[in-house]
């Protein structure tokens, strides 16, 4: 198994990041890329996002 350091920001942290959390989440599962982390400043609702994304299109 490799390992893949991501540290990403979404656009929930305001004029920094760009991408939805929910583009990560399904590009991450194409990928197979197993973990990954949203670094949002201040927010954590990046994060619950690709969460709520993963789990839809596993269930």
């Amino acid at each position: 198994m490799g390992v893949v350091e991501l540290h990403i920001t979404s656009n929930f942290t305001f004029l920094t990041g760009a991408s939805h959390p929910e583009e990560y989440a399904h590009r991450a599962a194409e990928m197979g890329i197993e973990a990954f982390a949203i670094a949002d400043e201040n927010s954590v609702a990046g994060i619950v996002r690709a969460h709520v994304a993963l789990l839809a299109m596993f269930m």
